[in-house]
């Protein structure tokens, strides 16, 4: 007998699909910011070349941007994470730090500071992205359709016609929920569930969604 929580999306006719982050175009950039980040220490103890600090210092935020873009552009409404916009945050504000610090407008120190928690910070953010579970699904959607929002329970329902940002959104902490959000594909229009902040091998009740999914599959009839 197969128990309400086994009952996935894929049992009502949807697709899982995968979307996770390319390791590669994450990880390269942020092991490079480190080298920046290190000789931002080097110049300070040794007092040696102070006019390229501001440089490497902001040289070593901007890598980590980078590589934290890498991970979160393939996945839409990731930001709604606490955790993860928390690592953009402090590596934005590193970034402003540096460029108070070139304006001598702020110590050097602090901005040495800023950078080492903006490291720590997004690389929290990029371990708990590349530690979820990636529960995504698709299903095939009409322009005309709209959201069965009789069916949401719980849910924030931003826009009940197709959309290609967040059309519907439930929190369940301040790291982890699911949206609905549209999509455009070969095949036409398809509607995407993504459950974010679920980490790996842990078993995901889909009774917390409040979801009818079958009534999602027969708007696509």
């Amino acid at each position: 007998m197969t128990r309400a929580r086994d009952k996935s999306p894929v049992k009502f006719g949807w697709d899982k699909i995968e979307l996770k982050p390319n390791p590669g175009s994450v990880l390269l950039p942020l092991s490079w910011g480190i080298l920046p980040l290190v000789l931002t220490v080097i110049v300070y103890l040794t007092d040696t070349g102070m006019q390229f600090i501001n440089f490497f210092g902001a040289g070593a935020v901007i890598l980590m941007l980078v590589g934290g873009i890498g991970a979160v552009s393939s996945r839409q409404g990731i930001f709604n994470s606490q955790r993860v916009g928390l690592g953009f945050f402090f590596s934005c504000l590193s970034l402003f730090s540096w460029l108070m610090v070139a304006n001598n407008n702020f110590q050097v120190e602090l901005g040495i500071v800023s950078s080492f928690l903006a490291f720590a910070m997004i690389y929290r953010s990029l371990d708990f992205i590349f530690k979820d579970s990636n529960l995504i699904y698709q299903t095939n959607w009409d322009a005309k359709s709209r959201l069965p929002v009789e069916s949401m329970i719980g849910w924030d329902v931003r826009s009940r016609r197709f959309a290609q940002n967040t059309m519907a959104l439930k929190r369940f902490d301040k790291d982890s929920f699911a949206q609905i959000y549209g999509t455009r594909t070969k095949q036409g229009l398809a509607i995407r569930l993504d459950i974010f902040g679920i980490p790996m091998d842990t078993r995901f009740d889909f009774r917390e969604l409040g979801l009818d999914l079958a009534l999602f599959v027969a708007e696509d009839e």
